[in-house]
């Protein structure tokens, strides 16, 4: 059985490699990708504007203690101060705004606490610059959650304030505990960093666009690769191939694992391969959990593959197979993460792309090469070899049935 199964393996192996011009074909186009990718980050700062902190102009006309407060709240916040750098001054700083020196303005007007106070109109004046989307939208989103805290603290007040009244409290007496609470509020909203508690939350392990974008092009050719699989398993049924194992009592099983694990280690070849030409001519390396991370592609790998087996099941025609595989391949690939990183996907497409198996190699793969929480890794990995298997039995039946 052990020999049957090897020479099965070992036929399927040679007929591989005989496709001399399909093999070039496969590993030139993801080394030519790459190679644009690498110089277009390389050579742009794309990359150094995903990084560089937010510098903001900020000019005090009020000058009072509340003010100064405000200031130095968001000055003395490593949590707000490790993505902006804020600088203080007098109205150059408009000049300097418009030059295009700083990404956002922020204006304290004069009685800022007396409008605070008495939630008067917009007592801060914010200009951003637009030039970067990236970080017009961070910094709209950090003084909108600011602006949200005013305006919760603010009902909360009202409703008080109502509640006194109701209680038939005298004036005198609803104005004292007024002044009290507008004063605590003042003094927690200037120094929101006392009253917030940050706790950074990781979705997704960070990662240079470099880096992402080689992982993102492998796990989609990957799939690629896998397709030629699904159509050598249709043409051999067009021969008669497994009528021929069925009289030469050979499980077709047998021939569906052998089919599955030449083309897994032919494919992971070319993948190490890619490998060692990126690590020797650029600066990638892997750093961390090499060992998990191979035993993670060939998880990979052992997934494309069964799951091109099984849609070759499906069909009779190559033609078909090729059809819904590449449809089935550009939609995993644009919703999936490989077109569009998935740290900046939108929400809504998020969710949709945990559905599509390209989303969860990638993932994966960032947990185990940053290091951060590398077992969700592994069970990403464990996730895949147990689909590979039923893949495989599935495909196993419909072979079956057919012949």
């Amino acid at each position: 059985m052990i020999m049957t199964f090897w020479g099965l393996f070992n036929k399927n192996f040679k007929e591989l490699i005989r496709e001399k011009k399909r093999n070039v074909l496969l590993f030139v186009l993801p080394i030519a990708m790459f190679v644009f990718v690498f110089l277009f980050f390389t050579n742009s700062q794309v990359e150094k504007s995903f990084v560089k902190p937010i510098s903001i102009g900020i000019i005090d006309n009020d000058k009072s203690l509340y003010s100064s407060a405000l200031i130095e709240a968001y000055k003395g916040n490593e949590s707000f101060t490790d993505f902006i750098n804020i600088s203080v001054g007098n109205n150059e700083l408009k000049e300097a705004f418009e030059q295009g020196e700083y990404d956002a303005l922020v204006e304290v007007p004069k009685d800022f606490a007396d409008s605070l106070m008495r939630f008067e109109e917009d007592p801060v004046q914010v200009k951003i610059a637009y030039e970067d989307p990236m970080k017009a939208i961070l910094f709209k989103n950090v003084m909108e959650s600011y602006e949200n805290f005013i305006t919760s603290v603010q009902v909360g007040v009202e409703v008080l304030y109502d509640k006194m009244e109701e209680l038939s409290m005298t004036n005198e007496e609803i104005s004292l505990y007024n002044n009290e609470i507008s004063y605590e509020l003042v003094m927690t909203s200037v120094g929101r960093n006392r009253f917030f508690r940050y706790k950074g939350l990781v979705n997704i392990p960070s990662t240079t666009s470099v880096n992402y974008f080689f992982i993102a092009i492998i796990m989609m050719f990957l799939m690629y690769m896998s397709i030629f699989t699904a159509i050598d398993l249709l043409r051999e049924r067009e021969h008669m191939c497994f009528k021929r194992l069925k009289v030469a009592r050979i499980s077709i099983f047998r021939y569906l694992l052998s089919k599955l694990l030449s083309s897994t280690v032919f494919i992971f070849i070319i993948v190490v391969v890619w490998f060692l030409m990126i690590s020797i001519t650029t600066n990638l390396t892997i750093h961390n959990n090499l060992g998990y991370i191979v035993l993670y592609i060939i998880s990979c790998i052992l997934f494309a593959v069964s799951f091109a087996m099984f849609i070759s099941s499906l069909f009779k025609r190559d033609e078909n197979v090729i059809l819904v595989s590449n449809i089935y391949i550009f939609i995993n690939a644009i919703i999936g993460g490989s077109i569009i990183p998935i740290h900046y996907m939108p929400d809504v497409l998020r969710k949709i792309a945990v559905i599509t198996p390209n989303y969860w190699m990638i993932k994966g793969m960032l947990y185990l090469d940053s290091g951060y929480k590398p077992m969700y890794g592994i069970i990403i990995m464990s996730v895949f070899i147990l689909m590979s298997i039923l893949l495989t039995y599935l495909s196993f039946l419909r072979y079956k049935n057919n012949n």
